[in-house]
């Protein structure tokens, strides 16, 4: 008889699994998880539990190898695990049962609260290009890889001053740059007006929710904001989204990725507004593995400039299959 052959997923059934995720609390847990990074107060304050309850509840589901945990200081910051994310039977059973949860709707708006107040309390922090992550020879690199002319860019957290949006206009029909802080459209918008540049259009979006149609644009370019997500896998869903191919790019479309290569400078948690301190290759390979894209290139390019505390950066090139 010929042999089957059997994905193997990182995840299989055990009654210690269904022990685990049949607690109505610990199934509220994953669904807030499965959102974003949340601390242990953050969670019992959504869920409305005890401190002591809500760590019991971690410690059970960790042990399943369903979470993650990540420090921030003194703080640890707890997510789905990636053991959980590759096993697609497992995390399909349960996102399903998310829909038995009758207070799902309220829990959900509380942690979007939670998440609003994360973001107000960086607003202002926006790089600008000559910080960490913006050596000349990093944005070079990505420009090399991108001498082709466009019909239509996103620029994704263009930033202040728009630096990428304004050298992406001189090869592209029309660029399109987002950014959530209404400050910074409207600095740009004032720089757009005194250079007479009118290919540009500055938008007010967060990277989660560009609010821009289907197969838009032929070039989306994320530069230095994925270690400001809350969780980066889901702000690279809203370029490149599940189920439904890409969302924002055309067919053959171009997803340029440039962000900080992980590094140990935990002051830029303060001085920068930064919530990861940057990411390895293999991690963020992973995040676009789902994605229904090929990787063109991925390098790690070492920085020219240590004193300034210039770090090295990921380049990643993307394309829709």
């Amino acid at each position: 008889m010929p042999s089957k052959n059997i994905t193997r997923e990182p995840i299989t059934p055990s009654i210690e699994l269904f022990n685990a995720i049949s607690d109505e609390m610990r199934l509220k847990i994953l669904m807030l998880l499965d959102q974003a990074e949340f601390t242990v107060n953050e969670i019992k304050d959504i869920l409305d539990i005890h401190q002591s309850n809500a760590s019991r509840h971690l410690s059970k589901l960790s042990a399943c190898k369903l979470l993650k945990d990540r420090r921030d200081g003194i703080k640890a910051y707890y997510g789905l695990s990636e053991e959980l994310l590759l096993s697609s039977r497992v995390l399909s059973v349960i996102r399903e049962a998310y829909e038995d949860l009758q207070d799902k709707d309220i829990i959900q708006c509380r942690a979007e609260q939670v998440l609003q107040d994360r973001t107000d309390k960086t607003k202002g922090q926006i790089h600008k290009l000559d910080q960490a992550g913006g050596s000349l020879k990093a944005q070079i690199s990505l420009f090399s890889k991108l001498m082709t002319p466009f019909e239509k860019a996103v620029d994704i957290g263009c930033g202040e001053g728009g630096d990428l949006s304004l050298m992406l206009a001189n090869r592209c029909q029309n660029v399109f740059s987002l950014d959530y802080d209404p400050k910074v459209i409207s600095g740009l918008q004032r720089i757009l007006k005194k250079k007479g540049i009118a290919n540009v259009t500055p938008k007010v979006a967060d990277m989660l929710s560009t609010g821009l149609p289907d197969n838009f644009a032929d070039l989306v370019l994320m530069s230095q904001v994925l270690h400001h997500a809350q969780d980066p896998r889901l702000a690279l869903k809203e370029a490149i989204r599940l189920k439904e191919a890409i969302r924002i790019l055309k067919p053959g479309g171009t997803l340029a990725l440039l962000d900080l290569a992980q590094h140990k400078e935990e002051s830029f948690r303060e001085t920068h507004g930064h919530i990861w301190l940057g990411f390895d290759r293999a991690q963020l390979e992973f995040f676009v593995k789902e994605f229904n894209c090929k990787i063109v290139e991925s390098e790690i390019i070492p920085s020219e400039n240590l004193v300034d505390k210039k770090l090295p950066v990921i380049c990643m090139i993307l394309s829709k299959e």
